[in-house]
């Protein structure tokens, strides 16, 4: 990848950023939104923290279609494979509601759908929790959001109320309603 395609995905990756960061904000009642955070270690592209830094964690990791697929089945087949291992890394993270957030950076391409198998492995090996899937489209003047799977919450732990009450105390949020 050569410097101008670098400063191209840094700038798509960082739109589609502040794109769901407004999306969650829109959301969640007075979030607390942490741009790149590490979560227990982990790398996070949006991290949200519901009810100004005391309620249910929201993890988002970013999945960015690469315009090296041009055709319409090689551009869902990438994406689902993609969106598989993305899931597969969420499994056992601790939140209470996980996001992968299909970016499109290549224009007219229309919005990708998950397959079947993309869909069953979104849940829970319970059925308690489910990731859910946003499509983000940085290709117009104002990035848009929409929501392809609705998340489902996750069982709550003391491991994430811990860390989530550690993080708020020790992290400067992105987003915040301050007084």
């Amino acid at each position: 990848m050569n410097e101008i395609q670098e400063l191209q995905t840094q700038h798509y990756r960082g739109r589609a950023k502040n794109a769901v960061q407004n999306f969650l904000v829109r959301k969640l009642y007075i979030p607390k939104v942490y741009l790149d955070a590490s979560w227990n270690g982990v790398p996070v592209d949006v991290l949200a923290v519901d009810r100004d830094g005391s309620g249910d964690v929201h993890a988002v990791n970013l999945v960015l279609w690469e315009s090296g697929h041009t055709d319409d089945h090689g551009w869902s087949a990438f994406l689902d494979k993609a969106v598989s291992a993305a899931i597969s890394d969420f499994t056992d993270f601790p939140v209470h509601f996980r996001y992968l957030a299909v970016v499109c950076s290549q224009a007219n391409k229309h919005s990708w759908r998950p397959n079947k198998g993309v869909l069953d492995q979104s849940l829970a090996p319970d059925g308690v929790g489910r990731v859910g899937i946003l499509y983000v489209n940085v290709t117009e003047e104002d990035p848009t959001v929409e929501v392809l799977l609705k998340p489902e919450r996750f069982r709550s732990t003391k491991e994430i109320i811990d860390l989530a009450d550690r993080f708020v105390a020790e992290s400067t949020a992105n987003w915040e309603v301050r007084e």
